[in-house]
């Protein structure tokens, strides 16, 4: 049995395996996610390690797709209709993804800073990259650098310098994201993109227990000079050290998976010179009900909104309208087939003619 399509559902890691599979197959390939995309990309990087196979598919006439899921297969056809239909010169494009919305009276006043007086390793024995909460909550997040797309390079920022309001009202914060990677390989002439999404700021601080260091100090375990336990010698400090728990082990910022609740939403706004020579601002916004997809699929609603845009993807396939050889994703192929298929099969994109909400200074 020689399968004509091999569909890929497997998680991102096991992608190249699942290409090799429909190499030797001498089959078609297609798949939702981007795999191994750099994390800062360059002019010179490919888009992803999918995009390796490029010369085997080609070699056996065999066409791969992939990232034909919600993103960036799904919205990268969005903006390229957008471009093709309603601009002649693109400024600036945002992206908004809102996983799940808020709900609830809104907090008022400042946040309060919750203080840890935990004893750590850390403290008893400092490391070369601090000894806080607060700055190793810092090194995983908020000073991590994301990029952007600025006069047609890439540009490197911290991750909280920008943040956005969603047209919910959800605070959003500048990210990196596959979506920007694709745009800046696949549409060079978007000279400006940003993707924004939720994320929150370290409110904990960590204070040393000086009360409890003293006491260790005063009763040695803190001296760093080796003493004999049986046929060993071993430093007090380290000792404790070992024994004590770790900041990374004890605080992490990830926390556990939350389930997403309520409505989710993907916001694009298009700024630019439109068709009639004036500027304009268009916005392209598509819903979900996280409730609804859950009771009907046990996923959110954007794991629904890429399996749909994934089989849409599948029926292009099976219909001959992606065949060329080699690799790719849905941005090499007409835009308005795409769009009909996935938008008739359940993706519904609300145009508009507005601005995001209120934002904040850059």
């Amino acid at each position: 049995f020689a399968p004509d399509l091999v569909v890929n559902l497997l998680p991102p890691d096991l992608a190249l395996g699942a290409m090799n599979l429909a190499i030797k197959a001498k089959a078609d390939y297609i798949d939702g996610t981007l795999a191994g995309v750099p994390e800062i990309p360059s002019f010179t990087s490919l888009l992803s390690d999918q995009f390796t196979k490029f010369t085997e598919f080609q070699s056996i006439g065999k066409t791969a797709v992939c990232g034909a899921g919600f993103i960036p297969g799904a919205v990268s056809t969005i903006i390229r209709r957008a471009l093709c239909c309603d601009f002649k010169k693109v400024d600036n494009i945002d992206l908004i993804s809102v996983p799940s919305e808020k709900k609830g009276p809104k907090a008022k006043g400042r946040r309060k800073v919750e203080i840890d007086d935990t004893l750590y390793s850390e403290d008893v024995k400092p490391t070369t990259s601090g000894t806080s909460l607060s700055s190793f909550l810092d090194k995983i997040d908020s000073s991590k650098k994301v990029f952007y797309i600025k006069d047609g390079n890439v540009a490197e920022i911290d991750h909280f310098e920008v943040d956005r309001k969603s047209s919910c009202g959800n605070t959003v914060y500048l990210t990196s994201s596959p979506m920007l990677t694709d745009l800046l390989k696949e549409m060079p002439d978007v000279e400006n993109a940003r993707f924004f999404k939720p994320g929150k700021k370290p409110n904990v601080e960590h204070v040393p227990p000086q009360d409890e260091l003293d006491l260790l100090e005063d009763l040695g375990l803190l001296s760093a000079i080796p003493v004999k336990v049986g046929d060993v010698e071993v430093a007090p400090v380290d000792l404790l050290a070992a024994i004590l728990p770790k900041m990374e082990d004890n605080n992490n910022p990830e926390g556990e998976e939350v389930k997403n609740v309520g409505t989710a939403s993907f916001e694009i706004y298009i700024s630019g010179i439109g068709m009639d020579d004036k500027e304009i601002i268009k916005s392209y916004i598509i819903k979900g009900d996280n409730d609804l997809s859950y009771e009907n699929y046990g996923v959110d609603a954007f794991e629904e909104l890429k399996g749909t845009a994934l089989i849409a993807g599948v029926r292009m396939m099976c219909t001959d309208k992606w065949s060329k050889p080699g690799v790719f994703t849905p941005a090499a192929f007409d835009c308005d087939e795409y769009y009909e298929v996935f938008t008739s099969s359940g993706i519904a994109v609300v145009e508009g003619k507005k601005r995001p909400a209120k934002q904040t200074p850059d």
